[in-house]
Formats: C-alpha cells, sequence, structure tokens
C-alpha cells in the first residue's frame, strides 16, 4: 500500500485543498474588510452629523436666550462664552446624551488645556483628544473598546468629542464575519469532496493500467488495457502500452517458438550422437570400427555447429538492426564477392551462376547484405539448379531477383516458407541435411533494413525469389 503522503491522488488533493483555501481566503477576508471600513465610515458620518447637530443646538438657545434669534452668532464669541462659562446646554439635548447601554451617543467640550466646558453625564473617563496643532482644524476618529470617537481641534481654543457604542454594529460585523466563514468553509469542504472525486477519477485508469500491467508481468501476456472509458490523454498512453505489451507477447511467443524449435531440431542429432557413442562403448571394437564411428559422430558435431551459429545469427537479426544499418552499400560488389565464394560450389553440382548487375546503393552494412545474399543464392543453387542473379534500380527501390530452374516451390509451402525450420517437399530440398533457419534469417534481415522479399514460381518452371530495398540516390 502507498504511503499516505506518497499517494499521487493525497498530493493533488493537498495542493487543491491549498489552493482553494488561497482563493477562499483572498475572496473573503478582503470582502470583510471593505465591508467594516463601510461601516466604520457611516458611523464617522453619523458622528459629524451629530456634532454639527449639538453645536447647531448650543447655539441656537444661546440666540434665544439673548434676545437675537435672527442674528447668527460669531463662532469666536460662542467659544469666548463657552469658556466663561456663560453657556448652559438645554435640557432636551442632555437627555438625548444618556445612559450606557448599547448605541448611546455622549460629548465632551473642552478647553485647550483640558478644562471641561460642556460635557454629557455618560461620557467615558479615556476619551481621547485630539492635540493642538498649527492648523485651524484638526480632526481625528478612533475605535476604543467597543466605542467610536470622532475627536476635533479648532485654534480658537476648542477640544471637541463626540461619540457613541457601536455593540450593535460590531454584533453585525461577527454576523457579516461568521457567515462569510461559513460560507468559505462550506465551499472549502464542497471543493475538497469535488477535487477528492474528479483525482480519484482521474487516478482511476492509473489504478486500472497499473493492476493490467501486474498480471502480465505475472505471465497473463493476452491481458490488454481499455481505452475507451479513459480521457484522452490516458486512452493514448493506453493504446501505446497496449502496442507495447502486443510487442512483448510477440517476442514472448517466437522467444517460446524458438526454444521449442531449437530443442526439436537439436533433438535429432543430440540422440544420433548418444546412440553412436553407446554403440561403440558397448563392447571392444578394432580400430577401423572405432574410426567410422568418430567420423560419424564428427558429422553430427559439424551439423550441430552449423544448427547452433544459424540460431545465434538469426537471434541477432531479430534483436533489431545491427550498427551500421543505415550506412551505405554497393549491392552489386556484394553479389559478385558472393557469388565469387558460390561459384565452387555451383561447380561442383555441375550447375551455371550467371549475373546480371548494375551499380546500386542501398541502406544497410556489407555484411547483413552479404549474409542475406549468401542464403538467397546458396538456396538457389542447392535446391533449383542454375541459378541466374539480376540487380537494377527502379526510381527509389533497389530490386533483386533470384530465379532458378529447379522444380520450384509447391504452392501449399509458400506462405511457410520463411518459417523457422520449415523444410519443403523432399524433392526440392534433395535431403540435403539444412536447417531450415536460412530463409527466416534472410526474410528477417529485410524486414530490419526496411524492405521486402517475396518468393514465387517461374512459368516455365524454377523459383524467383524478388528482393526490395530502399535506394541511396
Amino acid at each position: 500500500m502507498t504511503p499516505l503522503f506518497q499517494s499521487l491522488r493525497w498530493r493533488i488533493q493537498a495542493w487543491h485543498a491549498l489552493l482553494l483555501l488561497l482563493v477562499i481566503v483572498v475572496a473573503v477576508v478582503p470582502s470583510w474588510h471593505f465591508a467594516r471600513e463601510s461601516l466604520l465610515r457611516q458611523i464617522d458620518d453619523d458622528l459629524e452629523r451629530m456634532e454639527r447637530e449639538l453645536v447647531r443646538t448650543i447655539m441656537k438657545d444661546l440666540e434665544a436666550r439673548r434676545g437675537e434669534p435672527s442674528a447668527p452668532l460669531p463662532l469666536e464669541e460662542f467659544v469666548r462664552l463657552l469658556q466663561s462659562g456663560e453657556v448652559a446646554p438645554p435640557a432636551s439635548l442632555l437627555e438625548s446624551f444618556r445612559g450606557t447601554g448599547p448605541g448611546t451617543a455622549y460629548f465632551s467640550i473642552r478647553d485647550l488645556d483640558g478644562t471641561v466646558l460642556i460635557e454629557s453625564e455618560n461620557a467615558p473617563a479615556d476619551m481621547v483628544f485630539v492635540p493642538v496643532s498649527d492648523s485651524e482644524v484638526s480632526e481625528s476618529s478612533r475605535s476604543i473598546d467597543r466605542r467610536r470617537e470622532l475627536a476635533r481641534t479648532l485654534s480658537l481654543g476648542l477640544k471637541i468629542a463626540i461619540g457613541r457604542d457601536i455593540t450593535p454594529e460590531l454584533e453585525s460585523l461577527r454576523s457579516m464575519a461568521a457567515i462569510h466563514a461559513g460560507i468559505g468553509f462550506s465551499v472549502w469542504i464542497a471543493g475538497l469532496l469535488g477535487g477528492w472525486w474528479l483525482s480519484g477519477r482521474a487516478i482511476r485508469p492509473i489504478a486500472t493500467i497499473s493492476r493490467t500491467a501486474s498480471r502480465i508481468a505475472e505471465g497473463d501476456l493476452s491481458e490488454r488495457i481499455d481505452p475507451r472509458a479513459m480521457d484522452t490523454e490516458l486512452a493514448q498512453l493506453s493504446r501505446v502500452l497496449n502496442d507495447t505489451f502486443d510487442r512483448l507477447e510477440t517476442a514472448f511467443q517466437r522467444q517460446r517458438q524458438f526454444t521449442a524449435d531449437a530443442s526439436h531440431e537439436l533433438r535429432t542429432p543430440i540422440a544420433a550422437l548418444l546412440s553412436e557413442t553407446q554403440r561403440l562403448l558397448r563392447r571392444e571394437r578394432a580400430g577401423e570400427e572405432y574410426r567410422e564411428g568418430l567420423e560419424t559422430c564428427g558429422e553430427i558435431g559439424v551439423r550441430m555447429k552449423g544448427l547452433v551459429e544459424s540460431l545465434l545469427l538469426l537471434a541477432r537479426q531479430e534483436e533489431g538492426p545491427s550498427p551500421g544499418q543505415d550506412s551505405a552499400c554497393e549491392v552489386s560488389e556484394v553479389i559478385r564477392a558472393v557469388a565469387r565464394e558460390a561459384s565452387p560450389l555451383a561447380e561442383a553440382r555441375g550447375r551455371t551462376l550467371t549475373l546480371e548487375l548494375s551499380e546500386s546503393r542501398v541502406h544497410g552494412s556489407d555484411e547483413s547484405i552479404a549474409i542475406l545474399m549468401r542464403n538467397l543464392i546458396g538456396n538457389a543453387i542447392d535446391h533449383g539448379g542454375d541459378t541466374v542473379v539480376r540487380c537494377r534500380a527502379v526510381d527509389d527501390e533497389v530490386w533483386v531477383k533470384v530465379e532458378d530452374c529447379g522444380p520450384g516451390i509447391p504452392e501449399d509451402d509458400l506462405p511457410r516458407l520463411f518459417d523457422r525450420f520449415f523444410r519443403v517437399d523432399p524433392a526440392r530440398t534433395g535431403g540435403s541435411g539444412h536447417s531450415g533457419l536460412g530463409l527466416a534469417i534472410a526474410k528477417t534481415i529485410v524486414e530490419n533494413l526496411h524492405g521486402s522479399l517475396k518468393a514465387s514460381n517461374r512459368e516455365g518452371g524454377g523459383a524467383v525469389f524478388e528482393l526490395r530495398l530502399r535506394r541511396i540516390q
């Protein structure tokens, strides 16, 4: 089982949770802060109106008592009267500034030295006033515990502070914060659940791929991934993996068949070798009998050696293109060299080997092309009689034909001609004792060179092997 913090799903979920939480905080906190600042500005505006109304009410009451209701009282005169103690606020005004409950207001008007001129009875002792400055009017607003105050200092010699309890507004802010937090938390939880579901949906195909790969690793090579229920990217990956598994199964089957065929082919000569040695050791024999037996064992050993070398060559070719496969090779020169090697065999069999060649270069190494041509020409000489090899360039390909005058190939045998260890009927093989790997090796080399090789029968008799390779212009 994958450890928690090494699980891809948990890592995705953790990053999703952090990013979602960050988005929610960025969205909620500024919103709550804006609402709080807007509410405080509204309270400050209310306090400023209350201050103007307070001063206006005191001045009107003072003007009425002086008997000059139509003449506005100058501010300097009003300040002087306040400082002289001749101003008393009306009772109705003081009645509105009473009590200490939620939402109640208070005020205090003082001299520059802090002497109280007029003050409501509910004014707290910790009121904060603005210090005297060079400007005509200095003001500030601030929150103190559960109160909000607006303080103003006039250069004429007056300090005014008015405030009120803002418990209802604070409770409203707390309720708003709780609502915002609840909504944010709900969105976060919903996002986490949705992210967990989505990540599980995204990871599920990977788990399916992993289980399928595990079953294949355990030996069930027929298992495949179904890409139909997956997203586009994972479906593409599944198809690629299925192609890989197909090639893997093909390779295993080829290897299994190769092993079975090799075991089958080696079983007969090994059995013959053991039988001959047991026959020789069964009793004492004359020297000539031992010589004949050893010669028989040597012939069997030579055939086994040739078979093993052919098997190794085929195995190397089936591993893929060998180094130098992309180099240039002059086919006509290689065919001439192979023909010189095969001429003694043709002469010994009383057969002719004719070449009709034109210069043609292909992609491939000289060694691979030589092995290919040795198998094709040697097969024609061994089984087909007089042989003609033609080579010419046709467009972007090089065509090589190896024709013989033998009995041809039975039509039923043509589809299996390039199979490993396959031999046609004795009329064509002539009991030559070949391993049946030569044409399989030739076919594998051609496939590595991205060419084509096919066999057919001539109308007048004999077999034709037609080879096509990529031409170098």
